[in-house]
């Protein structure tokens, strides 16, 4: 089990080295190119949900979405359901797209791949782990957001 324990760390830490590195490659701070992925997957956000989402203050979110909004990556919107909201949008520019899903395809590719070496029920394990994984890792980090000490 200690392997595991260490193993997953380390995967933590190869995790974060990755996406810095795509963030390098794309010319952005490792936060916007998490913000841009948490817009790819949870769709159009107001800046409070991202600063909520991304436990940064809503001064910094200001100024993060100013930098995706310049990189030609996001725009504000007003919300179609309440105009007196403004919602942040991944834009359609294809290009800029492409170019971050292509900085994924080795990876999308090595993952599909190792995958397809396990049975079915062991499948089922893998997943089983990663979801208890991120709810834990989810759980965790709420109660440091709510427990903030002054240092």
């Amino acid at each position: 089990m200690e392997s595991i324990m260490t193993d997953s760390k380390n995967l933590s830490t190869v995790s974060i080295l990755f996406h810095q590195t795509i963030a390098d490659r794309l010319g952005l701070h490792i936060t916007d190119h998490k913000c841009v992925d948490f817009l790819f997957t949870l769709g159009p956000q107001t800046a409070g949900e991202i600063s909520k989402t991304m436990g940064l203050s809503t001064g910094a979110v200001t100024s993060l979405i100013d930098r995706l909004e310049k990189k030609g990556l996001v725009e504000r919107k007003n919300d179609p359901n309440d105009r007196r909201k403004v919602r942040i949008f991944l834009t359609q520019d294809m290009a800029a797209m492409q170019k971050i899903g292509s900085l994924f395809e080795g990876l999308a590719k090595s993952v599909w791949e190792q995958l397809s070496g396990y049975t079915a029920e062991e499948l089922k394990i893998i997943l089983d782990y990663t979801r208890k994984s991120i709810r834990i890792m989810e759980e965790e980090r709420e109660k440091l957001l709510q427990n903030r000490p002054n240092i």
